[in-house]
C-alpha cells in the first residue's frame, strides 16, 4: 500500500515539475541573458559612441554655432597641431598624471597593507579617518584658502613655526603640480578598495608563508600585491583616465597659472570653447581621446590581472 502511495506522489511531482529539456533551458538563458546587456549596449550607444562619431564630424567642419558649417577638412587638427600652447598643455598633463599616479595611487596600496597590520580597533578608526566623505567642489575651494600667501594655514606654518621664508606655493611654476595633487594624498584614494581585497584574502595563505620563514615584507610582495592585481588594473585604468583628463583642481584653484605650469589639456580645450572655436575644441578632444585609448589598451595588454601569473 505504501509503495502505491509514494509511486502516486513520485508521479504527481513529475507531473508539476516536468524536466525541461536542455535546449530550451540554454535558449531561455540566452534570453535573460540579453535582456539584462541590451539596456547597458543601448546605453553606450547612446550616452558614448553616437557624442564620439558626432565629434568626428565635428572636426571637419567650421562647427558654426548659428549658421551652417561648412566642411573643412583637417584644418582644425593642423591649427591644434601647430599650436604651441597644445604641445605645453599635454606636457603638462602628462607631468600631472605622472605625480598623481605615483602619490595618490601607490602610497594608498601601502597605507592598505600597513593597516591591516594593526590592530582591528586602530584599523577602525584610521580607516574612517582616512575615507571621510568630502565634497570635491567644496574641499577644492578650501585647500584655496589654504594655500593662500596671506592668510593661508600653510604660509603659517611655514613662516612662524618653520620660520621659513616666504613660500609661494600656487604661485610658483616649478611647485604647483605638486600642491594641486597634494590634498589627494590626505583626502583621497583607492585604499578602501584595497582594504576589501586585502580581507578577502585567506589567512591560511599568510600562515603557510610564515610557516616557510617568509617575514613581513616577503608576504606582501608574494601574497597580498599578486592577490590585489585583478583591484589594481581596474582602479589603474581609471586612475589613468581621471588624471589625463584633470580639470576641477587647476580651474579652480590656479585657472592654468601660473605662466600655464598648470593648464592641462582640457583646460585648454575649455579655452577653445570659450572663444568659440567649436571645431579645434573638438580636434584637441580627438587628440586626447586617441592618448588616453593608446596608453590604456598598452597598459592593459601588459599588465598582467592574473594573480597566479
Amino acid at each position: 500500500m505504501s509503495s502505491h502511495v509514494t509511486d502516486a506522489t513520485t508521479s504527481q511531482a513529475v507531473t508539476k515539475n516536468p524536466v525541461i529539456p536542455g535546449s530550451t533551458l540554454r535558449r531561455r538563458n540566452r534570453v535573460e541573458t540579453w535582456l539584462f546587456i541590451i539596456p547597458a549596449i543601448l546605453f553606450q550607444l547612446i550616452w558614448g559612441w553616437y557624442p564620439l562619431a558626432v565629434a568626428f564630424g565635428i572636426s571637419f567642419t567650421d562647427a558654426q554655432p548659428i549658421l551652417p558649417s561648412k566642411f573643412t577638412g583637417l584644418q582644425s587638427y593642423v591649427r591644434v597641431w601647430e599650436d604651441p600652447l597644445v604641445a605645453q598643455a599635454f606636457r603638462v598633463t602628462f607631468t600631472y598624471a605622472g605625480l598623481t599616479i605615483a602619490l595618490t595611487f601607490l602610497i594608498p596600496i601601502i597605507v592598505a597593507i600597513l593597516l591591516m597590520e594593526m590592530p582591528p580597533r586602530v584599523m577602525r578608526w584610521m580607516m574612517l579617518l582616512w575615507f571621510l566623505p568630502l565634497s570635491s567642489i567644496a574641499s577644492t575651494i578650501l585647500w584655496r584658502y589654504v594655500y593662500d600667501n596671506q592668510i593661508g594655514v600653510f604660509e603659517y606654518i611655514a613662516t612662524q613655526i618653520l620660520h621659513l621664508p616666504h613660500q609661494s606655493f600656487l604661485d610658483d611654476p616649478n611647485q604647483v603640480l605638486f600642491w594641486l595633487i597634494f590634498p589627494g594624498i590626505l583626502l583621497f584614494g583607492p585604499g578602501l578598495f584595497y582594504m576589501a581585497s586585502l580581507q578577502s584574502i585567506p589567512t591560511s595563505y599568510y600562515e603557510a608563508a610564515e610557516v616557510e620563514g617568509a617575514g613581513f615584507w616577503r608576504k606582501i610582495w608574494t601574497i597580498s600585491l599578486p592577490r590585489l592585481r585583478p583591484v589594481i588594473s581596474v582602479l589603474l585604468t581609471y586612475a589613468i583616465i581621471g588624471s589625463l583628463q584633470e580639470f576641477n583642481w587647476p580651474y579652480i584653484l590656479t585657472a592654468g597659472g601660473p605662466e600655464g605650469a598648470s593648464r592641462t589639456v582640457v583646460l585648454y580645450l575649455y579655452s577653445y570653447i570659450q572663444n568659440i572655436r567649436y571645431a579645434d575644441g573638438t580636434a584637441l578632444s580627438i587628440f586626447l581621446f586617441a592618448v588616453i585609448l593608446t596608453i590604456v589598451v598598452v597598459f592593459r595588454f601588459l599588465f598582467k590581472e592574473d594573480p597566479d601569473a
